[in-house]
């Protein structure tokens, strides 16, 4: 169900393409849902959503940047989500929840980052593919404040070359679940910068379709790629694969790694990798599946405490019980 349809906003004669026509339709649909049908929407400038309006996009439906752009599209719920306890304008409570953006694509076009939320409490996005962004597919908490983003079969991908170094899914903020996001060609695919408690199931990040650079170098997205970056407090992933990256779980606080697996695809020629590098915090690996297809890979480095627990180790990766902590006690 929706309240408003983009079919019934059309362009306006001035107007050269469909930026002003999707924002008049969401300036129509405060706390409403706004109902984007199948098609190409090219947009020379970015959508922005600060009054509550959610986004039902047909799985056709395409938000195309054709200019550069920090993001395509920018949610901001406004500075009274920065407390728990929100008001509005007249001093009464205020909570608008089950707001959303589903479906579709937001396609950067190699010119701007896709998708930034800020200022959410108990927000979702689901079923969406975020393609060719500039520096992000996602970026949850750029400024502001927020917590419970439930993200459910986003599908972040780059098909294009010239965006080495930019990053799939990238959060701030805490208390947020990812189930089913799948993370493809962005150099690093998910990464977790702050707040805590933020919970990983069923997602997959690999790499290696973009060609080379130049002859005799990997893959371009794979060069220095890193599958998970955990620098949030209490990360936990269940059942995540980091597939085919320089560096498969970056791990700097606390977090859990059940039953989780690495697999580097040698085919495309990347060597010398890690499965998990340490800097910090005490992690957990248990239950994992951990695969070595390359001369030089090695299961472990850094350091920190860690626990190892029931794990599997295919083609002759060193169990991690032979490394030493900084203690110099071996980690059982």
């Amino acid at each position: 169900m929706y309240d408003q349809t983009l079919a019934d906003f059309p362009r306006l004669p001035a107007e050269q393409g469909d930026a002003p026509r999707i924002q008049r339709a969401i300036s129509a649909t405060a706390h409403g849902v706004l109902y984007v049908p199948k098609g190409i929407y090219l947009l020379a400038e970015p959508i922005r959503i600060t009054n509550f309006c959610s986004l039902l996009l047909h799985k056709s439906a395409v938000l195309r940047a054709q200019a550069p752009m920090d993001f395509v599209v920018w949610y901001d719920g406004g500075p009274r989500y920065q407390n728990l306890l929100m008001q509005d304008e007249t001093g009464a409570l205020f909570d608008d929840l089950n707001l959303f953006i589903s479906g579709g694509e937001i396609d950067g076009n190699g010119l701007a980052s896709c998708l930034c939320i800020n200022n959410y409490h108990h927000f979702t996005l689901r079923d969406m593919a975020l393609r060719n962004g500039k520096r992000y597919g996602l970026r949850v908490g750029q400024t502001g404040y927020g917590f419970e983003l439930i993200a459910h079969n986003i599908y972040c991908r780059c098909t294009m070359p010239g965006l080495a170094g930019n990053v799939g899914i990238s959060s701030k903020e805490g208390d947020s679940h990812y189930t089913d996001c799948i993370v493809v060609d962005y150099t690093t695919g998910i990464e977790l910068l702050g707040g805590g408690a933020n919970r990983l199931t069923r997602c997959h990040v690999w790499g290696g379709v973009i060609p080379p650079a130049a002859p005799g170098r990997p893959p371009e997205m794979l060069e220095n790629s890193v599958c998970y970056r955990l620098s949030s407090g209490d990360a936990l992933l269940r059942d995540c694969y980091a597939d085919t990256g320089k560096t498969g779980f970056e791990v700097v606080e606390n977090a859990r790694l059940l039953g989780c697996a690495y697999y580097n695809n040698y085919d495309f020629k990347l060597d010398d990798v890690t499965v998990i590098h340490q800097t910090g915090g005490e992690l957990l690996v248990t239950d994992g599946y951990f695969s070595k297809t390359s001369p030089r890979a090695r299961m472990y480095s850094g350091t920190g405490q860690v626990r190892w627990q029931n794990n599997t180790y295919i083609g002759g990766l060193t169990p991690p019980d032979t490394y030493e902590t900084t203690n110099g006690r071996k980690q059982l």
